[in-house]
């Protein structure tokens, strides 16, 4: 209808009105073709996923594009032709206006709509692709630290799924691998395992590790098998020479509790020692079961000798040597009636020499220590000699010490020396001490070191007053306290008389 109305306006213009009009209506024509080619870019809501359509539609219909532009020069066209036209035409112009200005808006606000639409569909189509993809992204670096995905590999129907699916098929395939391993390292070689591909070189060098550790294995329970009978061949030889030795050893035990029953027949009973000396008390206690150190106590008229006496080393070679002493006394003392204990270590280091060395070419150690006396009750006096031994007199609270000579009976011919004699008086109330040097001698205590003859002295002032009995129980129980748990290191020997 208003082309209609333009045909019957066109009847009375003139030539330049026509011209404008036919510019115009070009002008237009253009128009409604750029209009027609965004509605075939854009013909529905689905076209606007295609991200070329939607930028060439944007580029022409939105604000300053153009199809902005041609509006414009159409407008333009129509207000020169209207200014032609002047006033009898401003009904036309201004019906045109506002068809065209309805067109300037639809377009506007369509090509405003598009654009918010294609936003949304493009941020849409972004997070939808770049989600997954920084998911496989944080896939791959975990595997690239050895860690597995803890949640499953989610798959799409797009490329990004095609990229899914093979990163699930590789992390399945790197499980499978690591449980194979572990199979393998847990000696299961009969665990299945198939390769990724053929071109799978980490599968294929798993498959030949198997064979070799299958093989190698079988090399070693070979070994092992052989030195198992090996061991077992050994175990019973050593069990054969086993009872062998606890034969053996019970035979040598046997026959040295024998020996102890032999020494200790040598050795007079307490009873035999308080009948000879009153007030007299013995501390004895080997180190083994037999013993280096003896005491001895043999009346002679109305004297009575008695000795401590410390043979070389202990257990069995000490008991030997104490054979050797025990006899000498008893042939100088019982068989030839010497009491004069000077006298008798000198003659018992005689028979103890010739004894020991007799066709040796050069001289051994071996001997004895010994404290020797000679007590005679009726006048209270004491005869002493030592050979390495002290002599100790506890009196009023002190210890009154008397020294040996640094001899050894036996150790050495005397070739004209002679052991030192002391003639004392004893008093009412004195103790006398003679031992042997394992009481001192023994390691223990807090430090674990010596007791030393400092703290024996004292202990024999602190027991003065004691009994006989009670002084033995209390020197043995010091002993024991001291020594704890360390092993004992040499025979002990104390004899104390109380006057």
């Amino acid at each position: 209808m208003l082309m209609d109305r333009i045909d019957t306006l066109q009847g009375g213009w003139d030539k330049n009105e026509v011209a404008l009009m036919s510019r115009a209506f070009a002008d237009m024509n253009t128009l409604f073709e750029m209009h027609d080619n965004v509605k075939r870019l854009l013909p529905d809501f689905e076209s606007y996923q295609d991200p070329v359509a939607y930028f060439n539609a944007k580029d022409l219909a939105e604000e300053g594009g153009a199809l902005d532009r041609q509006t414009e020069k159409v407008l333009n066209d129509l207000d020169a032709l209207a200014n032609a036209l002047d006033g009898k035409r401003k009904s036309l112009r201004l019906d045109m206006i506002r068809s065209f200005d309805s067109l300037r808006f639809l377009v506007l606000y369509l090509g405003s709509a598009l654009v918010i639409i294609g936003s949304i569909v493009a941020i849409l189509l972004v997070r939808g692709i770049t989600r997954p993809v920084h998911r496989l992204r944080s896939i791959l670096l975990e595997l690239g630290r050895g860690v597995f995905p803890q949640s499953p590999i989610i798959h799409r129907n797009d490329e990004v799924g095609d990229m899914s699916v093979a990163l699930g098929g590789l992390v399945a395939g790197l499980r499978r691998t690591t449980d194979f391993s572990h199979a393998l390292a847990a000696g299961d070689f009969k665990a299945d395992y198939q390769p990724l591909s053929e071109e799978d070189v980490l599968g294929h060098a798993l498959l030949m590790m198997r064979s070799e550790l299958k093989e190698r294995e079988r090399h070693l329970e070979e070994k092992v098998r052989e030195r198992t009978d090996e061991v077992v061949r050994q175990k019973d030889e050593v069990e054969r020479q086993g009872k062998k030795v606890v034969e053996l050893y019970k035979n040598v035990t046997d026959s040295i509790r024998y020996a102890k029953r032999l020494q200790e027949s040598i050795l007079p009973s307490e009873a035999r020692v308080q009948d000879l000396l009153p007030g007299a008390f013995i501390l004895y206690r080997p180190k083994d079961i037999v013993s280096g150190d003896f005491y001895w106590v043999e009346p002679i008229g109305d004297k009575t000798v008695f000795a401590a006496v410390d043979c070389t080393g202990h257990g069995v070679p000490g008991a030997f040597m104490s054979l050797v002493g025990h006899n000498g006394l008893n042939q100088v003392v019982k068989e030839r009636g010497l009491t004069e204990p000077a006298a008798i270590l000198g003659e018992l280091n005689r028979i103890a020499y010739e004894t020991l060395h007799m066709d040796r070419g050069q001289n051994v150690r071996d001997g004895m220590d010994m404290a020797l006396c000679t007590f005679h009750p009726s006048t209270l006096t004491l005869e002493y000699a030592g050979a390495n031994c002290p002599l100790y007199i506890v009196r009023n609270g002190e210890v009154i010490s008397y020294p040996p000579n640094k001899l050894a009976i036996g150790g050495f011919a005397l070739e004209g020396v002679q052991f030192s004699g002391h003639l004392l008086q004893l008093q009412k109330g004195d103790s006398v001490y003679v031992f042997s040097d394992g009481y001192a001698d023994q390691f223990g205590g807090p430090k674990g070191k010596k007791f030393l003859y400092r703290r024996f002295r004292e202990l024999l002032v602190e027991l003065q007053d004691d009994p006989p009995a009670v002084r033995k129980t209390k020197l043995a129980t010091a002993f024991t306290s001291w020594k704890g748990g360390l092993e004992q290191v040499d025979d002990v020997l104390v004899m104390g008389l109380q006057v």
